[in-house]
């Protein structure tokens, strides 16, 4: 699996380098620099924002079988519609739809979108597989619910991961901040229906929409199609009988 993928990539950045004009020798150096930006923090977060932001996710943890409860419950049917845009199948559509329209009216720009995208899924399905297999959580929905390293599937979740690669991809792509409001509550859509589905807890949504918006935003910086890096802050803003967690992104 992990041949067939790197193959898929190294074919994916084949497709760009020739698209750009660029000889096939590119496709070494690019995957050097897909390489290096998956793992590079441009801005890493102080240890106050990091503390705040593992906080957050323990507190999520900790009533993780009460917020699917609470989904289950409150959300209403139609969110179910969200589920198939989720799918990888989904993501390698648009991936071709945006090639094939780049191609077909000269947008380079799309073209390359496109190619990230698909680069991205590959990529994105072989991490999600081995995160699964190595935590193996099993799923809200199945007998030993919530118990981790049983050979279960349910940590990260593949629809939410791969909501927001599409999401991430597609922003940098279309480069107009208005489409992302429409673009990340569609991801935000897929996450809430497997919650309302009972089929995974909102840590696994929330690694998995972590994990593929991170890995669509740095694949997007990698292949220029975002000039600068998003930055992510987290705050602690005191208020009269407390404090709030303020999150704040720039783009």
């Amino acid at each position: 699996m992990r041949r067939a993928a790197a193959i898929a990539v190294a074919v994916a950045l084949g497709v760009a380098s020739l698209a750009r004009g660029q000889v096939p020798a590119a496709v070494v150096e690019q995957l050097k620099r897909d390489a290096t930006a998956l793992v590079t923090v441009d801005r890493p977060p102080t240890s106050t924002q990091l503390a705040l932001g593992l906080g957050l996710f323990a507190l999520v943890a900790a009533a993780d079988t009460h917020l699917v409860e609470q989904c289950q419950d409150h959300l209403p049917p139609w969110i179910d519609n969200f589920k198939a845009g989720g799918s990888a199948g989904r993501a390698y559509t648009v991936s071709a739809a945006l090639i094939a329209g780049g191609l077909a009216f000269g947008e380079r720009r799309v073209t390359t979108g496109g190619l990230t995208l698909l680069e991205g899924n590959v990529l994105l399905g072989v991490v999600v597989d081995l995160s699964k297999r190595a935590f193996g959580r099993i799923r809200p929905n199945h007998e030993g619910a919530g118990q981790w390293f049983a050979g279960g599937d349910s940590f990260p979740s593949s629809h939410a991961a791969h909501a927001f690669l599409v999401a991430s991809v597609l922003d940098a792509t279309v480069d107009r901040p208005a489409w992302r409001w429409v673009f990340y509550p569609l991801a935000t859509g897929v996450t809430l229906q497997r919650l309302h589905g009972g089929v995974h807890y909102p840590t696994d949504v929330i690694a998995g929409g972590l994990l593929g918006w991170w890995i669509g935003h740095r694949l997007s910086v990698s292949h220029e199609l975002v000039e600068r890096p998003h930055k992510v802050a987290l705050s602690w803003t005191p208020v009269p009988g407390g404090g709030c967690i303020v999150g704040h992104i720039s783009f």
